[in-house]
């Protein structure tokens, strides 16, 4: 469910049965964008599958793909804390401390990798072979706070954020409007609304720092 305001905002509050589906989606989507970032052919399947379900999430027709198994897995692990905060101590392993957080992090880590192995056996490919090398620890350290403030910063139409969201999963024009059901000048009138208000703000910044 990607909405116009910080999703990630969610993480920070006490786990519930209330937003414990959001929690899950969104620790789900943050460890797929940092092993997508590094592996961007072998998990585009995943990450495009995962965001359209995120924003599909409210239509009853919908069919979910396999990415969503990402959330479900942190969703049932999360539901076993609930009243707890996600900074709280999950467990000490060799004399560190291992946060609800960061335990999540790894099922879902773990996770995704079992999906790419398997796809890597059905589809067949040498190229999906190659094993990542970078610890989860660093996946969850990489932030996207950053990106998610700038893009609340544009405050865009719900139309145009849901065409940001595609292309940022990595879909082409011609798979936006036949995902959104659009043609694909919309898609690109929509894409050039969003490219002036970020170079007004870009702008906007650059005059600030001149000050």
């Amino acid at each position: 469910m990607l909405k116009s305001h910080n999703p990630y905002n969610v993480l920070s509050e006490i786990i519930s049965f209330e937003n414990v589906q959001q929690m899950g989606e969104m620790i789900a989507l943050k460890t797929l964008r940092g092993r997508y970032a590094y592996a961007r052919q072998t998990l585009e399947w995943l990450y495009v599958g995962f965001v359209k379900d995120l924003n599909r999430s409210n239509d009853s027709h919908h069919v979910f793909s396999d990415a969503y198994d990402l959330a479900q897995t942190a969703i049932c692990f999360l539901c076993e804390f609930v009243g707890k905060s996600l900074n709280d101590v999950y467990m000490i392993k060799n004399g560190q401390e291992i946060t609800i957080k960061k335990a999540t992090y790894l099922l879902v880590g773990r996770t995704i990798d079992r999906m790419r192995r398997h796809m890597s056996r059905s589809r067949d490919i040498n190229d999906y072979t190659e094993e990542l090398s970078v610890e989860i620890d660093h996946y969850e350290e990489k932030d996207y706070t950053e990106v998610d403030n700038k893009i609340e910063l544009l405050n865009l139409k719900p139309r145009d954020r849901v065409v940001l969201d595609c292309y940022m999963a990595g879909m082409t024009c011609n798979e936006i409007a036949e995902f959104l059901d659009i043609d694909r000048i919309t898609v690109w009138r929509r894409r050039q609304r969003v490219q002036v208000k970020y170079k007004t703000l870009l702008l906007s910044s650059f005059q600030l720092n001149i000050c």
